[in-house]
């Protein structure tokens, strides 16, 4: 099998993620970005972070014209 490339720091907006799966990362981690949701609200901070995360992810594929991660062009990471 294939082995997973897993990308790890400085993901902090969904342009991040889709430069880290454009460049052949699997998935990416997060840190940061939701523990500062955490500590302001909570629980629901967390959650609030990671549904903006994918609403600029998506914001991103759309703008390269892209309907699935997979097909994120690489030529232009």
């Amino acid at each position: 099998g294939r082995t997973k490339i897993m990308m790890d720091g400085g993901i902090r907006s969904g342009s991040d993620i889709a430069v880290a799966l454009a460049s052949g990362a699997d998935f990416t981690f997060l840190g940061r970005a939701p523990m500062y949701g955490v500590c302001a609200m909570g629980s629901k901070g967390g959650d609030q972070v990671v549904e903006i995360l994918q609403k600029e992810l998506q914001q991103v594929m759309e703008q390269l014209g892209c309907e699935v991660l997979e097909n994120l062009p690489r030529h232009l990471v």
